[in-house]
């Protein structure tokens, strides 16, 4: 029986339904159905980008400086996760930005590498083998590169390109992680639609980073983000999120600023005291205009006794500025709630009955 080739739209539906590691590596080895590969919808159940590795549907393609000379002399056996220079210094990645790199932080200091001998042995004419090298490690396999002709940097830029570069058709990732560093995200690419965002530590300059590469005309159900010290800015990305997630302790002061927020659900969820700040929290609730909908969920160490914050002397006192803020037909509604074992602080506006 004669075998026929598929056409362009045959192969660019059999590649939707394809694992994301799988088909990035049969266009590797098929040159005829990048075209297609490209073009076809692609779905990412999950994306973790760092310096050194990255992680695609949990595959690691992990990469690594090698110095051949101090293999048996070092800590890591030659190996190091970083760039270096010819004297042993580590490479600051923020001063190498390429088109399309999203920096999300300042610079940072030049550190020795005190896991390896700091000079190379060739520096100093001793007869020691010194091939310099850059290691990819997929799975059970490694691939060897010069390290003359690449850096860690540019290495991964290069598999960001492969992977995600000049894609055409639509493609979702469920949950992504960036790294907190430099994102060398590839130029000319079609934006992704993403479900579950991980941004790690929260800074005004990384979420200003992040709108030219997230299409942001989808909404983002759920955005995950922790801080430092500082105050927590209002930001047009947050308007497209639909739940925020703290993952960290977040004091009284903080939470006066996730309530200028313009995201309709919030959760922190690092186990607060609610003793000392209940009713300063509900007092800040209640100043501003908040629509049906709104509603913040606070993990608690413990119960206290609501009736505290809810006595009527207190309701008189905020019942003109609660009629201001939330309008006739709303009303803001403080409650605990029970869910997997773990006591939630809600404040929430509902309409009224």
């Amino acid at each position: 029986m004669e075998s026929k080739p598929m056409l362009f739209c045959d192969t660019t539906t059999v590649l939707t339904y394809m694992e994301a590691n799988f088909r990035f590596n049969l266009a590797l080895k098929i040159p005829s159905i990048r075209k297609a590969e490209k073009a076809a919808p692609l779905f990412i159940n999950s994306l973790e980008l760092y310096d050194s590795c990255l992680y695609v549907n949990r595959k690691e393609y992990k990469i690594r400086a090698y110095r051949q000379c101090q293999a048996n002399v070092g800590l890591h056996k030659g190996e190091v996760f970083y760039d270096f220079d010819e004297f042993g210094y580590t490479l600051n990645l923020a001063d190498y930005i390429e088109p399309g790199d999203v920096k999300f932080f300042g610079n940072k200091c030049r550190l020795k590498d005190y896991g390896l001998k700091n000079e190379c042995p060739e520096k100093k004419k001793i007869s020691i083998p010194c091939n310099h090298s850059i290691r990819l490690y997929v799975s059970d396999t490694m691939y060897e590169l010069p390290y003359k002709n690449m850096k860690i940097y540019q290495l991964m830029k290069r598999l960001l390109t492969i992977f995600i570069g000049n894609r055409r058709g639509e493609w979702i990732i469920k949950n992504f992680r960036p790294q907190d560093n430099v994102l060398r995200w590839p130029v000319e690419t079609r934006k992704p639609i993403v479900q579950n965002f991980e941004i790690c530590t929260y800074t005004h300059n990384k979420l200003n980073g992040l709108q030219p590469i997230i299409d942001s005309s989808v909404p983002i159900p759920i955005l995950k983000m922790s801080f430092s010290n500082g105050k927590i800015q209002d930001h047009p990305l947050f308007k497209n999120v639909e739940h925020l997630m703290i993952c960290n302790h977040v004091s009284t002061p903080t939470v006066s600023d996730l309530f200028s927020i313009q995201t309709p659900i919030v959760t922190l969820t690092s186990p607060a005291t609610l003793d000392t700040f209940l009713g300063q929290l509900i007092n800040i609730f209640m100043e501003k205009p908040r629509p049906i909908g709104v509603r913040y969920s606070i993990l608690v160490k413990k119960k206290i006794n609501l009736n505290t914050i809810n006595h009527p002397k207190e309701i008189r006192k905020y019942k003109d500025a609660i009629r201001l803020a939330m309008g006739s037909d709303a009303i803001a509604v403080v409650r605990y709630s029970k869910r997997r074992s773990k006591t939630w602080l809600i404040i929430e506006v509902v309409a009224k009955n």
